[in-house]
């Protein structure tokens, strides 16, 4: 206990060496409360947010459900967004994005309810107490989806004080709305339905500045259940040339509840993919437990938004957001124990 107390100041200390320091939440790490679930939607420029649902089905679906909330500077005005990413049956990988006016957009606390479109068939909602539920229905470039997945048996969601990171003019907002649950319902996909039995989890994040201003890298990593296992979102952050990894997990130990952050995060093997590095073997080291040594089993996918651009567009809208993110999807290991991950990089 004394060694993570120690560990623990000297990471602060470390994070205001170089210059400007990297301010964490203020506040205890807590359960969420309905409010924790709204969004934030904070006027910026460079403004973006995300609700990120990941479901690790028993028969090898993987399905990535995110509700978006962004600006492109003076590109185009302030949209919402609904992307499904699906690696489905046959080994395939489709995915499909929804753009909304943010004027359309619907966000309440109590009910946990995320509508992009009243009058579209792309939202969420539900109590955490009880169900709550993903719906996803259109057809598009031929593809006909129809998902309608119920989370239930929730773990209660956890936020570190007021989830919010500083450093230099960048904000960045992280809460753990869903550590895990338990998945049902179906996915259908040009007519071939299968019943979905498996495991979720979701995080909130946002900022007000680029992703390729602020971050390098996002870890979104789950294992277990709510006995024995864990879910964490950490991020690198890079200072003055060096990479400082924020964020924070949840550790689940004989029931018991404990939070992870990070302490050093080191790639052992990597693969470039898409145009970036994806850690294929690394070693996280937290402050209140053991090493965690993360392999990559399967990789099912790279994606970037601007894989939808052609052309000039394309080159275009990379150069003037200063790069791409790019986001992978798949299984892994943790400590040998099977895992999925939700990865970000940044291609600049």
């Amino acid at each position: 206990m004394k060694n993570s107390i120690l560990l623990f100041i000297i990471s602060l200390v470390t994070l205001s060496t170089y210059g400007q320091r990297i301010e964490r939440p203020e506040g205890a790490f807590r359960d969420i409360e309905p409010t924790d679930f709204l969004a934030k939607n904070i006027p910026s420029k460079y403004y973006n947010e995300l609700y990120t649902y990941q479901i690790n089905l028993d028969n090898g679906v993987q399905v990535v459900y995110t509700f978006s909330i962004n600006d492109f500077g003076s590109l185009k005005d302030r949209v919402t967004g609904g992307k499904l990413n699906v690696q489905w049956t046959d080994g395939k990988n489709y995915v499909v994005n929804k753009e909304y006016p943010i004027d359309k957009f619907i966000n309440e606390a109590d009910s946990n309810k995320i509508i992009l479109h009243p009058e579209r068939n792309y939202w969420a909602k539900g109590s955490f107490e009880d169900e709550h539920v993903l719906n996803f229905k259109t057809t598009k470039n031929g593809v006909a989806y129809d998902v309608n997945l119920v989370l239930y048996d929730i773990a209660k969601g956890k936020i570190w004080g007021n989830g919010i990171y500083k450093y230099k003019n960048t904000q960045f907002g992280l809460s753990l709305l869903i550590p895990h649950a338990k998945v049902k319902g179906y996915i259908s996909i040009n007519g071939e339905r299968v019943e979905a039995k498996g495991e979720a989890v979701m995080d909130h994040m946002f900022q007000n500045n680029l992703a390729t201003d602020f971050m390098k890298k996002s870890y979104r990593l789950k294992t277990g259940d709510t006995n024995n296992g864990l879910f964490l979102h950490f991020v690198t952050v890079e200072k003055n040339g060096l990479l400082f990894p924020i964020g924070y997990g949840i550790k689940y130990t004989n029931g018991v509840e404990q939070m992870l952050t990070p302490a050093k995060i080191t790639p052992d093997q990597t693969k470039k993919t898409h145009g970036v590095y994806l850690d294929t073997q690394f070693t996280i080291k937290t402050y209140q437990t053991g090493s965690l040594d993360i392999k990559i089993k399967e990789h099912f996918n790279s994606y970037s938004i601007l894989d939808e651009l052609g052309g000039l567009k394309r080159i275009f809208a990379k150069r003037y957001v200063g790069g791409e993110v790019i986001e992978m999807n798949g299984t892994a290991s943790i400590n040998d124990e099977p895992a999925f991950f939700n990865f970000l990089a940044i291609d600049n």
